[in-house]
């Protein structure tokens, strides 16, 4: 066998290697691998191809359930401080927003608070902020704060029953979620999954310049 007859081969096998991958995140709905979506991004072109197959993936919300989609306003959401007062992400208008959606049962989130922390702390001059929503209970929260502080403000969703992330585009039901707010208030991407803080540098370059 010549070395072009092996290249194809190998081609044509990372090929169909590829679609299998892709076709198997939109059927089981579990999304697109972010690590793969990632290193996709790096180029413009690249870039097209993880939002594109990111949105075939996402599996669709449950009926008769509004879930917001990119470029939609962010959903007015009832939340409360650590203590008790009612607030809103309307705070921090003007400024480019990290929502990250927590809880202290699970394990990547507690383990990506410190990354968020850090790249808060390098960006918070810039007009970065990001801000945590707790899907969990005020005495949980403050336990696990008093351990693992961070200077981000931590908000809990004070609904009760649906989800308070779904309505932000966590079809997914899973946490962590993360979801990228615009100066605008408007909704720019949705992250499931664990972050760390060169992830969030990559995901929020092409937008920390950006005055809209």
């Amino acid at each position: 066998m010549s070395w072009r007859q092996t290249a194809l081969i190998g081609v044509l096998a990372l090929g169909a290697g590829v679609a299998g991958l892709v076709a198997g995140s939109i059927l089981t709905g579990q999304g697109a691998p972010r690590a793969i979506t990632d290193a996709l991004s790096t180029t413009a072109a690249g870039r097209w191809l993880a939002e594109a197959w990111i949105d075939a993936a996402t599996p669709a919300g449950p009926p008769g359930v509004a879930v917001a989609a990119k470029g939609d306003p962010a959903p007015a959401l009832a939340l409360a401080d650590r203590e008790g007062r009612s607030t809103s992400l309307a705070q921090w208008k003007d400024r480019l927003v990290v929502i990250n959606f927590w809880a202290t049962w699970c394990a990547p989130c507690r383990k990506e608070m410190p990354e968020l922390d850090r790249f808060q702390r390098k960006h918070a001059g810039a007009g970065v902020q990001v801000v945590g929503i707790a899907v969990d209970g005020s005495a949980e929260v403050e336990a696990f704060l008093r351990e693992t502080p961070v200077g981000y403000p931590i908000l809990l969703a004070s609904g009760a029953g649906l989800n308070p992330s779904l309505p932000f585009g966590n079809t997914y039901g899973a946490l962590p979620f993360s979801v990228l707010l615009g100066r605008d208030g408007r909704i720019l991407d949705t992250r499931l999954g664990e972050v760390t803080e060169a992830s969030l540098e990559t995901w929020t370059a092409p937008h920390r310049g950006s005055t809209l």
